[in-house]
């Protein structure tokens, strides 16, 4: 397909050298957050270094340079925005969400008045609905189909009067709606405006000099990629009058007695009102770096990003629509209302979910499990836009409401219930994509997800399908550790356990200098780390090719050693720095510098979260079991769905699931139907199935990526990316009690 660059090949050279960060990265989530130019950063570094910025409130000098930064500032962002401080003024906030909570908190409604917002609206223009509530306002929101009709000489709505809240541009689909809006609200009656422009502003010239809302909020890291605390509320001059403020902060007041008479003297201009307290000074230092350097970086300045961004999600989209399975079916579903028309009906969002031949929903989250593991960067769910997402997924408020009592919140992975998704995929380009970045994204869904011949039937791979008889008495036939998370397994004959698990499994992670775990989901290249946990002498091996190994002793003593602690799946866990020369060896090996090996406390007594277990660094349960007839089930549907360089068989696939535990003779998932085991003397209790990740994808002999097993695998479970099971102990185990490849395996009947 056809594109015809905006930036000249100067610019795009400049913005190339800009983002180095970016190769062989494919960031699409702009609306979220753009990125900033590496020569930004050095620009604000240089101001810091060589300027002293004190607090703006006193008197001294350096107090005088924050302040004159400030207002510079201010007449800056008024500046860009094609007006001045003739007609508005301008309230740094920490963004456009504190800019939308001070006119919902200050707003004062005359009796009989109404509180109206566009339905598709963000959920913080959404919110002000509480507060407005509250303050006795009427409360209308409107949908898409009727927005048009309340300008009607004859609607009752226009009327009634208030404030009426719209955004500039929808950031669930990128759908521009007209900025007349403003006037014609205002020629129904005693409205006040809001326009949300944090997505519009993004990407989008917003020129004040033609249109007046009374109040705009803006978040200035959309625009530029930093800061990300600082943002804006724009007030028409005399749209003040209906805001009433009464906390007041320090730096708002002339003065104010603390005892007495209840009283104080707020001051005469706006913005000095509504500041409380220390305003985010050095932020703002940063906003006018910001500001100085895109006048420089892209001629044409927002104009041209308008166009650039434009026409690649044009360009994106017109690429997924004509994508279509074998038997000539659309293989994306585009929720977007003028078909990318023009650049003043839309913005560059393309948001889409994928259906199979069969027309089938995919499951957003099967997307972006796939998305991660080749670096293109896309957001996934309703994005806070519950208006949007409602109206383009066909979704009414009952089927709403239901999903939530069947456990679907906002931002969770259920992506499809009852085989219709709760959300979607939205791909939104910035200021520094490149047609490159599109074309990531359309070939990653043309190899992972579009048939091009017809699927073979998968239901064998369904439970209930399957057949019951065992070939064989079951056995515990392998035997799997991994003492450091996310790095190659040790494969043992017997092994004894602990109040966690087998000893030592997932007893160190390697962490990154801010002491968050790094996995193989952003390094590949961990699972070429091979640990030997050698509890005979209490000594951890480390070894990766081309590289000397490295030991440590595991009787880390955390009295005499650097104490530290991290997250794993949201729960702090306490844990000892293992030293310097393994971290130097792991940030050799790795290539990535400040990593450190940590260990958890022996007694840290980290708990499941659905459960009562003990756990080590694992993620969510003590053991994860797989029956060696699943794997050679899904070994045959991968093999015969598969191109023959994704084809993944025999050791390679059951390396990439890192269970624990392989057990033969049970039929092809027979795992998942039961409740309680015993191997041998140990009792383990079911804690339910795994869901998989983009991490099976990863070749744990190479560290290469593969679409399969995960498509395979999605494919089969209808969305449900589920393989293998996990267990925990049944209750407490005795000391030095041991698990033995061979040991019998036994359902145990439970009441």
């Amino acid at each position: 397909m056809d594109f015809e660059e905006v930036y000249d090949a100067q610019t795009r050279e400049r913005l190339q050298r800009e983002f180095s960060r970016l190769k062989d990265v494919a960031y699409l989530d702009h609306t979220g957050a753009t990125l900033y130019p590496e020569g930004l950063v050095e620009a604000i570094s240089s101001d810091l270094r060589i300027n002293l910025y004190g607090n703006p409130h006193a008197l001294n000098s350096s107090s005088r340079l924050s302040s004159d930064v400030v207002e510079q500032t201010r007449e800056r962002v008024l500046s860009f925005f094609g007006t001045s401080s003739l007609k508005y003024d301008v309230i740094f906030t920490s963004g456009a969400t504190q800019a939308l909570a001070i006119v919902a908190n200050c707003f004062s409604w005359r009796d009989g008045q109404a509180y109206a917002y566009f339905a598709e609206s963000h959920t913080s223009v959404v919110g002000v609905r509480q507060v407005a509530a509250q303050r006795g306002a009427k409360i209308i929101p409107i949908t898409q189909e009727k927005i048009e009709s309340i300008f009607n000489e004859n609607s009752p709505i226009g009327a009634v009067g208030g404030l009426f809240a719209f955004p500039g541009q929808c950031n669930f689909s990128g759908a521009k709606y007209p900025l007349e809006w403003v006037e014609k609200i205002r020629q129904r009656g005693d409205w006040s405006v809001l326009l949300d422009a944090a997505s519009l502003a993004a990407t989008s010239r917003l020129d004040l000099s033609s249109i007046s809302p009374d109040f705009v909020c803006i978040s200035f890291y959309k625009i530029f990629g930093l800061p990300t605390g600082l943002g804006a509320l724009l007030v028409r001059l005399g749209a003040e009058e209906r805001l009433e403020k009464n906390y007041f902060g320090g730096g708002t007041v002339l003065m104010a007695l603390a005892s007495g008479k209840l009283r104080h003297e707020s001051r005469p201009v706006l913005h000095e009102r509504f500041e409380d307290g220390t305003i985010n000074f050095l932020d703002i230092v940063q906003l006018g770096q910001a500001f100085k350097y895109f006048a420089n970086l892209i001629p044409g300045g927002m104009s041209s990003v308008e166009e650039h961004t434009f026409q690649l999600a044009r360009y994106l989209f017109l690429s997924l629509r004509d994508l279509k399975h074998f038997n000539d079916k659309p293989l994306a579903v585009i929720y977007q209302d003028n078909n990318f028309k023009s650049k003043t009906q839309q913005g560059p969002i393309v948001n889409f979910n994928l259906k199979r031949a069969n027309e089938t929903f995919i499951g957003f989250s099967e997307v972006l499990h796939l998305c991660n593991l080749f670096n293109v960067h896309v957001r996934t769910g309703c994005f806070c836009n519950p208006g949007a997402c409602q109206r383009h997924l066909k979704m009414t408020v009952d089927e709403l409401e239901q999903q939530f009592e069947a456990g679907h919140v906002c931002g969770d992975a259920i992506d499809l219930l009852g085989g219709r998704p709760t959300g979607s995929v939205r791909a939104s380009v910035g200021y520094c994509s490149t047609k490159e970045d599109m074309d990531a994204l359309v070939g990653l869904v043309k190899k992972c997800f579009l048939e091009t011949t017809p699927s073979k039937d998968r239901s064998d791979l369904r439970l209930e399908n399957l057949e019951t008889n065992a070939s064989k008495e079951p056995r515990l036939s392998r035997l799997f550790l991994y003492p450091v998370k996310s790095c190659g397994a040790q494969e043992v004959q017997s092994w004894p356990l602990d109040h966690k698990g087998l000893v030592g499994d997932r007893g160190w992670m390697v962490a990154t200098d801010a002491s968050t775990p790094l996995t193989q989901k952003t390094c590949p290249r961990m699972c070429l780390i091979k640990p030997t946990l050698d509890l005979e002498n209490n000594v951890l091996h480390l070894s990766f090719p081309g590289m000397s190994d490295v030991s440590i002793s595991i009787l880390n003593d955390r009295s005499s050693n650097d104490s530290s602690s991290s997250k794993i799946c949201g729960v702090v866990v306490q844990m000892v720095d293992c030293g310097d020369q393994v971290a130097e060896w792991l940030s050799l090996a790795l290539e990535i510098s400040g990593l450190r090996l940590l260990q958890q406390w022996s007694d840290d007594l980290r708990k499941q979260k659905k459960g009562n277990a003990n756990l080590s660094l694992s993620n969510q349960s003590q053991f994860l079991l797989v029956g060696l007839s699943s794997l050679a089930s899904l070994e045959k549907q991968v093999a015969e769905s598969a191109a023959e360089d994704e084809c993944c068989e025999g050791e390679n696939l059951l390396q990439r699931f890192r269970c624990n535990m392989i057990v033969t003779g049970w039929p092809a998932f027979e795992e998942k139907m039961l409740r309680v085991i015993k191997i041998g003397g140990v009792l383990l209790k079911s804690d339910g199935p795994c869901t998989r990740c983009q991490m099976v994808c990863i070749d744990q002999r190479k560290g290469d990526k593969t679409v399969e097993p995960l498509r395979t695998i999605a494919a089969a479970g209808q969305g449900k990316m589920q393989f293998g099971i996990y267990y925990s102990q049944f209750r407490s185990m005795r000391d030095n009690q041991n698990i033995f490849v061979g040991s019998p395996v036994k359902k145990i009947e439970v009441d």
